[in-house]
């Protein structure tokens, strides 16, 4: 699934010499449109400059572009910050400094680009907003329209293919904590041009097993984000053994890319458990020695499908980062 329409209607250099002339930050503002009326979207680019080609990192983030592009609060970008009200701060506490800003002084200094992008700027990310906007895009689809989940992987598509077309040699990596650690792994499925993915905690409805799990169910998703997933998913909810497919294939039709797995073992609603089953069983599709985890917290970057853990709750915290450059070191360097 792509955009009809995602056009770039306008971009400039915020700044040229971003983190001690480390990076420049490049925003490009779009038209996008699944058949509706286009609509507008922005995307910021970071780039290394001593790396003007370097493997980009798409990222789908919880809080606005300037948010997301600050360090400690502050951003180069212009404008007002909209983040997540009163709330933030205690969300940033209770998730971790890096659920919103990236530690982009070392993700540079790997030699890797960044391209951050906030999904509800254009399927909101609540539920009765959500689901009138899906209908509004999906007017004739009925119950088989797709969910939000699938609408916002397609933007991180649509960007891969620009950026693959700009340089076709640059790797692309799509990465997300959480819900947009599904999205992730939908793009990587969906996309040619998506070479990697770095799912985090992603959970039901990404990389854990739905069929007989702990944790967050299928119920619990359709009842409480019925924007993310199509209303079929409602079919499902009361007897998971019967659902076509499960985890395993969604990572399964992502081979031969590389794919990380990251987790947490107090994340019980995530289930870590459930990731680590889901890709042992989906591995013989890499071949041989694509997965060689032996438990839960044996970390293996080169893998074709690592697993990461680390103590701890859900969130995107300091272990993670550099788990998840160690990763993409061993398949991009």
């Amino acid at each position: 699934m792509k955009p009809t329409r995602f056009e770039v209607v306008e971009r400039d250099v915020i700044t040229p010499d971003w983190l001690d002339n480390r990076a420049t930050v490049e925003r490009r503002n779009y038209a996008v449109s699944h058949g509706q009326a286009a609509n507008p979207f922005e995307i910021i680019l970071i780039t290394p400059n001593d790396r003007p080609n370097a493997p980009v990192i798409i990222t789908q983030n919880f809080s606005s572009n300037r948010s997301v592009v600050a360090r400690d609060g502050e951003s180069p970008l212009p404008g007002e910050a909209r983040s997540m009200g009163p709330l933030g701060s205690i969300f940033g506490y209770f998730f971790g400094r890096y659920i919103v800003e990236h530690p982009y002084e070392n993700i540079l200094d790997r030699g890797y680009a960044v391209a951050v992008m906030h999904p509800p700027d254009y399927v909101p990310d609540r539920k009765a907003a959500g689901v009138e906007r899906l209908k509004s895009i999906f007017p004739d689809a009925g119950e088989s329209r797709p969910g939000a989940l699938t609408v916002w992987a397609s933007l991180t598509i649509a960007l891969a293919d620009e950026l693959k077309a700009d340089v076709p040699e640059r790797s692309i990596i799509a990465y997300g904590h959480s819900r947009y650690g599904k999205t992730a792994l939908i793009a990587a499925a969906l996309s040619d041009n998506i070479d990697s993915a770095v799912s985090h905690q992603s959970g039901t409805v990404g990389a854990s097993i739905m069929r007989d799990k702990t944790g967050e169910s299928l119920k619990d998703i359709v009842t409480s984000y019925p924007q993310w997933v199509t209303p079929l998913a409602s079919d499902y909810t009361d007897d998971y053994r019967s659902l076509p497919v499960d985890a395993p294939a969604l990572l399964a039709a992502i081979a031969p890319k590389p794919i990380l797995l990251g987790n947490a073992r107090r994340d019980v609603w995530s289930d870590p458990e459930g990731a680590y089953r889901a890709a042992k069983i989906a591995a013989p599709v890499w071949g041989a020695d694509s997965f060689t985890a032996e438990r839960l917290d044996d970390f293996q970057p080169a893998d074709d499908i690592a697993f990461w853990i680390r103590p701890g709750t859900h969130g995107v915290v300091k272990e993670d980062w550099p788990a998840f450059l160690d990763f993409l070191d061993a398949h991009f360097k």
